[in-house]
């Protein structure tokens, strides 16, 4: 059964069917074959339970607020203040961009709004700069991939729904890799520099800077609510999507004037578009998953793994291995949907803290975003900027090379991502 569904699922999306019908027809197909007892009515029974879950409503207010932030000037703001505060450095503007991405993926949660938020902003400013055109690219791709580990972050919503992991405790424990990630880039982009003698703008005054953060200030106030809202208790992450994506209209329309109704009216239905395709591929896996849970697939492969693989170092090792294959391949988020309710029940069943699990996903996800062939963000990348794929590709590899050196220090060393956590909500 499980080689018929792997089998019509390659078919259907070989044949160009959307994925999730690639995902529910197979499952339609094995219950008609092998479970003919089974009404087929299930199957959109269990597709509709999977995206009737609380948690899943932060989806498209975080969608949401990101449109809202994107075609406002928050993102113009947050630039200015970075640039200003390291643009003085060697390779300042490359890390005004890390930077800058970085605090925007606290704003956003979605990598696509952060390359074409911060992407606009310094891509002609970094080529007005002299730095190469392809560095710059793959800089943008790779730096926008951290707002996948920075909270909030969609795909770390969407692990936490599949495995029944607490949402906040994913975000506080994404910090850490986040922050890590985001050195590691700087001081490439530093070392670049420096060997290639890129220019520096001028240092800022401290009076320069503080009227600068003033400018900007309003716009902190999205992570202030959505990170201390969640961790004072004030807020459940979902409550706290909805009052980020109220906030961000707020300050977009009344205080920066930057936005009028219409231009909520079209964020709103481009977020509309955009949930319901995540939705759609979520209901659809969904399904499959209850399928492969009924076959006894997970726990199968779960005692396989106990009794095959020595450790479960050498279990994280195997799973960034695949992970990293399938991303190249498939989208993030049907990634976690396939993959999660086969490696999930092995781990526990190891002894691997689920916290650190999900943070090594995510970050398999935020590197898949960006590598070659089909990493999602290289196409944003090339959309927005008008060059070429294979230009957008080889930019990044570099930085692909660097994000899995950290992956490799985050799998060996957990306490990166479960410090916060055991400090904050005395998780073990």
């Amino acid at each position: 059964m499980v080689l018929l569904i792997i089998v019509l699922a390659a078919l259907l999306l070989a044949a160009g069917v959307p994925f999730f019908a690639s995902l529910a027809i197979p499952v339609i197909a094995a219950l008609a074959i092998y479970m003919p007892d089974i009404g087929l009515n299930i199957v959109f029974h269990k597709m509709f339970n999977g995206v009737s879950v609380f948690a899943l409503l932060a989806v498209p207010f975080f969608i949401f607020a990101a449109e809202i932030i994107v075609r406002g000037s928050m993102a113009h703001r947050l630039v200015d203040f970075v640039q200003r505060l390291v643009g003085h450095l060697p390779g300042g503007m490359a890390m005004t961009t890390i930077v800058s991405c970085t605090f925007f993926g606290a704003v956003s949660g979605s990598t696509q709004a952060t390359v074409a938020a911060i992407g606009g902003v310094m891509y002609p400013a970094m080529l007005k700069a002299g730095y190469q055109r392809r560095f710059i690219l793959g800089l943008i791709v790779n730096s926008s991939d951290i707002a996948l580990l920075i909270p909030p972050s969609i795909a770390m919503i969407i692990f936490a729904v599949v495995t029944s992991t607490s949402v906040g405790a994913l975000f506080i424990g994404g910090f850490g890799p986040g922050i890590v990630l985001a050195i590691a880039f700087m001081m490439y982009a530093y070392k670049r520099a420096k060997k290639f003698d890129i220019p520096r703008t001028p240092r800022t005054t401290l009076p320069q800077l503080w009227r600068a953060f003033l400018h900007t200030a309003w716009a902190a106030g999205v992570p202030v609510i959505i990170i201390g809202g969640i961790y004072s208790g004030v807020f459940t992450p979902t409550e706290a999507a909805g009052v980020s994506a109220v906030y961000a209209m707020f300050v977009e329309i009344l205080i920066y004037r930057s936005l009028v109704p219409a231009d909520v009216y079209r964020a709103a239905v481009k977020s509309a578009t955009v949930t319901g395709l995540i939705f759609l591929v979520v209901s659809g896996a969904s399904a499959m998953t209850w399928l492969l849970i009924v076959s006894g697939v997970p726990q199968a492969i779960s005692q396989a793994v106990v009794a095959y693989v020595p450790s479960p170092i050498y279990f994280l090792m195997l799973m960034n291995l695949v992970l990293f294959i399938a991303c190249m391949f498939i989208d993030p988020i049907s990634v976690l949907l396939i993959f999660m309710p086969i490696f999930f029940p092995a781990a526990v069943t190891m002894g691997i803290n689920p916290i650190h699990l999900g943070i090594l996903v995510v970050t398999n996800i935020a590197i898949g975003s960006a590598t070659p062939p089909f990493g999602i963000d290289l196409f944003t990348a090339s959309s927005i900027f008008k060059v070429r794929f294979s230009e957008v590709a080889s930019g990044a590899l570099p930085f692909v090379g660097i994000a899995v050196i950290v992956l490799i220090i985050i799998t060996y060393v957990p306490g990166i991502t479960l410090f916060l956590p055991r400090l904050l909500l005395g998780i073990k």
